[in-house]
């Protein structure tokens, strides 16, 4: 990523109302709109909002100072800052000296070509001249697909200077960078053609002496960020319109099944008897007994006929279809693929933003980042419709690999 370096650090403190640690928490940053910017003599900026939300709900005290962005995390890796933020994991590896915390923004990377000149993932068309920013992630990325570097720019800005001026065919760079450079540039916008590419977390990189000094803070911070980054994770209108219509044709899938409308009938009859301390109950067993096929309640989902189509259909996208859960009115799992890790949705946002709503209600979440696989995923959710008009009877989720689904591999 091309981010403009500072050459003096600015010193910015901040601490939760009440705090349970004395300890300062000394963390390094830099300027990179929208991730990191100063507004009105403050320090601000997307990943800068998560980031103060995460520690003033740890109730922890601690200061930001700027930096570059080498020196930072040189400093970080030594041992003498805590951590830095909002960085990117690094294309060729993780560093031993330290570890990064889930996401606090997004980073889009995009192709940009000339209107006219068609998208250019590296895979399709290889042989044509591409750039990307001095020292970014883009850059490690063009390398190790062996693509031609034909040049490379030191901002995001110089970059379509070099498009415009047909040195390359395409740049790979940050969607957020590009609204900044085509200003700059001075270039219409309409004249380029942007092509989502893949997502980069940005997260914080802590210290591996921190860490060591404060057992359990990474899983506890770690914690803190899907409710505080919350709004940086969110799909774009053209995102979550190609993730609704992908979801959509596997709905309609399901909706064609004629095992659907009476398994959701034949669940409910039980399930709907239960008080929710009975399911909460259930819940509790198919959780502590979810690997073994002998349970009941988790051999009812793992062989029932649905899960055996659920399979086929996600085997048949190719990885772009992730998960399938099919869940009754009182939000107790009928069917799924893979198996779902609680039987009880209704404590869920699938379930309390679908079922309760009525019919034909979408929900869309926020985007999650498996830092175990390194995937993106979303889940899309909807009401499946009663045979009385009006009614719900239960719920499906779709989560998709979100990358897959947005490139079309």
């Amino acid at each position: 990523m091309a981010r403009r370096l500072l050459t003096v650090a600015t010193v910015l403190v901040g601490s939760a109302a009440q705090t349970h640690a004395t300890e300062v928490i000394r963390v390094l940053t830099n300027i990179a709109p929208p991730y990191q910017e100063m507004v009105g003599g403050n320090l601000d900026g997307t990943s800068t909002r998560a980031f103060n939300c995460v520690m003033d709900r740890m109730n922890h005290r601690y200061q930001v100072a700027l930096a570059p962005w080498l020196r930072a995390r040189e400093q970080v890796r030594m041992g003498l800052a805590d951590g830095v933020f909002s960085i990117a994991p690094d294309i060729d590896g993780d560093s031993p000296e330290g570890k990064f915390s889930l996401p606090l923004a997004l980073e889009r990377w995009v192709w940009v070509t000339s209107v006219g000149g068609g998208t250019l993932p590296v895979e399709v068309r290889p042989g044509l001249p591409v750039a990307a920013v001095l020292g970014s992630n883009q850059l490690k990325f063009l390398a190790a697909q062996e693509a031609i570097t034909d040049g490379s720019a030191r901002s995001a800005t110089q970059l379509l200077r070099m498009l415009a001026g047909g040195r390359v065919a395409a740049v790979l760079m940050d969607e957020a960078e590009l609204r900044f450079a085509w200003k700059e540039a001075n270039i219409n916008p309409a004249y380029l053609k942007v092509t989502f590419q893949r997502y980069m977390p940005l997260g914080v990189y802590f210290s591996k002496t921190f860490l060591a000094a404060h057992p359990g803070f990474l899983e506890r911070f770690n914690a803190k960020v899907p409710h505080c980054a919350a709004a940086n994770m969110s799909l774009t209108a053209g995102e979550r319109r190609i993730a609704i219509e992908a979801a959509q044709q596997v709905r309609d899938q399901v909706l064609a099944s004629p095992l659907l409308i009476s398994s959701l009938q034949a669940s409910w009859a039980i399930d709907g008897a239960k008080s929710v301390q009975q399911i909460m109950d259930e819940d509790h067993r198919f959780q502590k007994n979810r690997a073994n096929p002998n349970e009941p309640l988790v051999s009812s989902v793992v062989d029932h006929p649905l899960s055996d189509a659920f399979t086929r259909i996600r085997r048949e996208s190719g990885g772009a279809v992730s998960e399938i859960l099919l869940f009754n009115a009182a939000g107790v799992a009928v069917a799924s693929s893979p198996l779902s890790t609680d039987l009880w949705q209704a404590d869920e946002r699938k379930f309390s933003m679908t079922v309760p709503n009525g019919p034909d209600t979408v929900f869309v979440d926020n985007i999650a980042f498996d830092q175990s696989t390194s995937q993106f995923s979303v889940q899309i959710s909807f009401t499946i419709p009663g045979t009385k008009p009006g009614t719900v009877i239960g719920g499906l989720t779709v989560g998709l690999n979100i990358e897959k689904t947005l490139t079309g591999s």
